[in-house]
């Protein structure tokens, strides 16, 4: 696999096994926020990867497909359905263990916010370097004004306390980045601004380690992620929950899929939502379906049995497979797609997978 993004659409091949089309990958990687895309990842386990590549094309993954299936990795189902060769899950497999950082990856859970966790934090590590040494005047490292402000809020006025924090800061990103992988933490302090430092660009650091741009844009993002994710289970860092503080929701939902959650928590029927918002009734379910994919305290007892779920449960363990068709046929009785996509939902919630 000739780049980094190829791997990553490998893998999602890989985890997709044939049932999802290469569209599906596009816009599972592009981070296209629809119901059908937020299912697919979450029902196969590959949500850590939505929006990784925003700037991705048709064009791109298309010749990227090329590339696998002329390299022998991947081969075709169909007109825009692949698979990966025996070839390919060697491929992977070295792949993955060559780049631990990928298990950091959060993608649907961290994508909205971890630029701003980083813009705060290397700003924040540039004013408190400078003035507790004396110095005032310097380029920020971004002009982003909710980000300054943010700073300028969270920046003790004494002295003293200045002195202290920077100390704390100090100690904590230490503790983080001795637990990063090597590349992890060397990506992340080149980018650093501090006293009589300048960090380094991206591209800058891509130039200097010889490798792609692609390359240092995921290194940085799964670093963010493994912060941010440390940071929620509470790993005892003093100063380092600042930076997240605000930004992440309870669960993360599409604006539409809100508002319908809202209409739920008032009692309102699906019907009655349909009505209410003017949209079709399977536009309220994959509502319905998102928000018990991203909550697991909601409910889908009121749509579907508990007898119901399991059987569903068990024979898609049984088949080794999500795929709608398949399941509603081998049901010994008549159940819509609704249900099966909601029994999924749940199956992912508990188990993972």
């Amino acid at each position: 696999m000739e780049t980094i993004r190829q791997a990553i659409i490998a893998s999602t091949i890989q985890a997709f096994g044939s049932e999802r089309s290469i569209y599906g990958i596009f816009h599972l990687l592009k981070g296209k926020k629809s119901a059908q895309t937020i299912q697919d990842g979450a029902f196969f386990g590959v949500l850590t990867y939505f929006g990784l590549f925003p700037t991705l094309t048709r064009e791109k993954i298309e010749s990227d497909i090329s590339s696998l299936i002329s390299n022998g990795y991947v081969e075709k189902v169909d007109s825009d359905r692949v698979c990966l060769t025996e070839a390919g899950y060697r491929k992977i497999h070295k792949f993955q263990t060559e780049h631990p950082f990928i298990n950091d990856l959060q993608g649907w859970d961290y994508h909205r916010f971890s630029e701003q966790v980083w813009l705060r934090l290397s700003l924040y590590v540039q004013v408190i370097t400078n003035v507790t040494n004396g110095h005032h005047r310097f380029f920020p490292v971004t002009h982003q004004i909710d980000v300054q402000d943010w700073v300028r809020r969270h920046l003790p006025k004494e002295q003293r306390k200045r002195e202290e924090l920077a100390r704390q800061l100090h100690i904590d990103l230490e503790r983080f980045l001795e637990d990063c992988s090597e590349v992890q933490a060397l990506v992340m302090v080149l980018q650093l601004s501090g006293r009589q430092k300048v960090g380094m660009t991206k591209q800058q650091i891509a130039d200097q380690l010889k490798l792609s741009i692609e390359k240092i844009n995921i290194i940085h993002l799964s670093t963010l992620h493994r912060l941010i994710k440390k940071v929620e289970r509470n790993e005892q860092f003093v100063h380092l929950p600042l930076f997240i503080q605000g930004l992440k929701s309870s669960f993360v939902l599409t604006e539409s899929a809100r508002e319908t959650y809202g209409l739920l928590e008032k009692g309102k029927t699906i019907e009655e939502i349909s009505h209410i918002r003017k949209l079709k009734r399977n536009t309220i379910e994959d509502h319905i379906v998102e928000i018990a994919i991203q909550n697991p305290d909601f409910s889908i007892r009121p749509y579907v049995p508990i007898e119901v779920e399991e059987l569903i449960v068990k024979v898609s363990r049984k088949l080794q497979t999500t795929r709608l068709r398949d399941l509603k046929d081998n049901i010994p009785f008549e159940v819509d797609y609704f249900v099966i996509r909601l029994a999924l939902a749940r199956k992912k919630v508990k188990y993972g997978a």
